[in-house]
């Protein structure tokens, strides 16, 4: 009888039956075990949120997702702000320290807010679309995320609710007597005309005794005059008097300590680095992370949210810093590459060789503490360059204001009575422009930049045993060959936390058996061993670089089943049972 034709019995319709419920049953089981047990935050990401708003959020998942999401509060910043850190594991698929991680922040710099909302808006993804979509489930499933939205809480919270600049503030509130005259923070910028923003002073001046006049066809703009022009303006800078009388203004604000100044690795003094502190780690906001970090070694990727000028930067910092191995070199260049195309407009850059040098930052920090893979995007970037030449103008940014804010990024000159300058006109951009994109703007950027994370967090490395190979010696003596393989580009353990001894090395043991010799196939073919000289029944590996395959040699005396267990830091444990036949 022709097989296609052939009646089905009832116990095959009902085997088959039971096997697509149970597949069925158990896909669902997966895609639901992340069960909100309370209404999920969902905020919109057209916005830029307070820090009372972020916090609420937090614990929002929290609360939702009790067993998948922590929140705690590793220490207080400067000026008593919780340092709040986001964790998200999946319980069922093992502790959070058995997986690889990926750690992210953002607003290391106070002025630098929207790091936070991106931030946010990878963590409001991942919750949202875990058993939604294919990829984030897969990766929440075998890794962990850990989140800072605020490095620089305080600080962030005075960009929204004082009187601020796009720059400013940007240190942290740590006092520090910048003019070194004997008084602390004596002399920044004020509100003078009490519109809630720190803008620019100008002032008019006797024809010839300036340096600028009236652009012809904006008055709000000003343009410098020729050598055979008199001028009739001068520029003030920003908002404020002469509070010491120095005959300087502004120039003693809050005391500048730049939080990216402040790590522990590559960290210089002040004379050699502007912003930085009388020892590494000194400030709040950088040790509660560095201390934070050291009790969780399976982070081996990490992200810095900042802004502005649309870079995915890398270190060095410096051009004296230790150079980044060549393997670790390769896995930078694999997500750096694709974050271009993910993100039209920004560049991959080396930080010294291609922006400045900066010691004792977050990138050199985590990669050479840490041996973590490490990227800090400066979000953001010029408004729109209308004619194209690759420049934005002072035209070009009026322009953008006035046609797609309709005037809204500008405030307008107005006088006042300065008391120093006598009248002066106070205008210029506000605080929340340029540095920061328009609400209609945000979504996209959050979204681009938390899909680079995504992709970079998809990189984590992920190891396999391959078939082994078997080979019977004499008697109960075996030689075995496994193949352990990497799919990521990630190493399973960074060249340079192999050759700084940053943590310990892959671990290979074997249960069942006994361990006569142990070490690493250099060559199959040429049957070349890198043999471990001492304790083979406790092979260490440095790692198994990313996109590639380490042969593990084992010679072991037994019989029966044995047990061979992988053991990474930063990529997990796995096991594979071994036949001796």
């Amino acid at each position: 009888m022709d097989t296609r034709t052939r009646p089905v019995s009832l116990f095959v319709i009902m085997r088959t039956l039971l096997v697509v419920l149970l597949v069925g049953c158990c896909s669902q089981a997966n895609a639901a075990s992340l069960q909100a047990v309370a209404e999920v935050p969902d905020p919109q990401f057209n916005r830029l949120y307070p820090n009372d708003e972020i916090v609420e959020f937090l614990r929002g998942y929290a609360k939702a997702f009790p067993e998948w999401v922590r929140l705690e509060s590793i220490g207080k910043a400067s000026a008593g702000g919780d340092m709040w850190v986001l964790s998200i594991n999946n319980p069922e698929t093992g502790p959070e320290l058995s997986k690889p991680a990926m750690y992210v922040d953002g607003a290391t710099h106070a002025n630098e807010v929207q790091g936070t909302e991106t931030a946010l808006y990878l963590i409001n993804y991942l919750l949202h679309n875990y058993g939604e979509l294919d990829p984030v489930t897969e990766l929440m499933d075998r890794a962990v995320f850990y989140f800072v939205p605020m490095v620089n809480p305080d600080s962030r919270e005075k960009w929204f609710t004082e009187p601020s600049t796009a720059s400013f503030p940007r240190t942290v509130p740590v006092h520090i007597d910048d003019d070194r005259d004997g008084r602390i923070d004596e002399d920044g910028m004020e509100d003078l005309d009490g519109d809630g923003e720190l803008t620019q002073m100008r002032k008019r001046v006797p024809l010839g005794e300036g340096d600028y006049k009236l652009h012809p066809d904006d008055p709000r703009r000003l343009v410098e005059v020729e050598d055979d022009e008199l001028g009739d303006y001068i520029r003030l800078g920003s908002e404020g008097i002469d509070n010491d009388g120095d005959g300087r203004v502004n120039e003693d604000s809050i005391g500048y300590v730049d939080p990216n100044r402040t790590w522990g690795y590559g960290w210089q003094p002040r004379y050699v680095q502007n912003g930085t502190t009388q020892y590494p780690l000194q400030i709040a906001e950088s040790r509660s992370i560095a201390l934070w970090a050291l009790e969780h070694p399976n982070v081996i990727a990490a992200q810095s949210f900042h802004n502005t000028g649309q870079m995915i930067l890398r270190g060095p910092g410096s051009k004296m810093a230790r150079r980044y191995e060549r393997v670790d070199v390769r896995a930078y260049d694999i997500i750096g590459e694709e974050g271009e195309k993910l993100l039209p407009g920004y560049k991959y850059m080396v930080l010294w060789k291609d922006l400045y040098t900066a010691y004792g930052g977050t990138l050199d920090h985590f990669y050479g503490i840490h041996g973590a893979i490490t990227f800090s995007n400066e979000l953001w970037g010029p408004v729109q360059d209308f004619d194209g030449d690759g420049d934005v103008t002072e035209e070009e940014r009026f322009k953008f204001s006035d046609l797609l804010t309709h005037g809204r990024m500008f405030s307008e000159w107005t006088e006042f009575d300065h008391p120093q300058y006598g009248t002066v006109e106070i205008g210029g951009f506000r605080h929340d422009t340029w540095r920061v994109p328009e609400g209609w703007m945000l979504e996209e950027e959050c979204h681009r930049n938390a899909s680079f994370v995504f992709y970079h967090a998809t990189q984590l490395p992920k190891l396999r045993f391959g078939e082994p190979i078997v080979e019977h010696i004499d008697g109960k003596l075996w030689r075995i060959h496994v193949p352990v393989r990497n799919d990521r580009a990630i190493p399973s353990m960074t060249a340079v936390a192999s050759q700084l001894k940053l943590h310990r090395p892959d671990i290979v043991t074997v249960e069942g058996a006994q361990v006569i010799s142990s070490g690493v196939v250099q060559d199959a073919y040429l049957n070349k061993v890198d043999l471990q000289k001492h304790r083979p029944e406790r092979l260490m590996v440095d790692g198994v670089e990313g996109r590639s395959t380490k042969t593990l040699f084992l010679l072991v005396e037994g019989s029966g089943d044995i047990t061979v267990t992988y053991d990474s830091v930063k990529a997990g444990t796995l096991t594979k049972t071994i036949e001796l036949e």
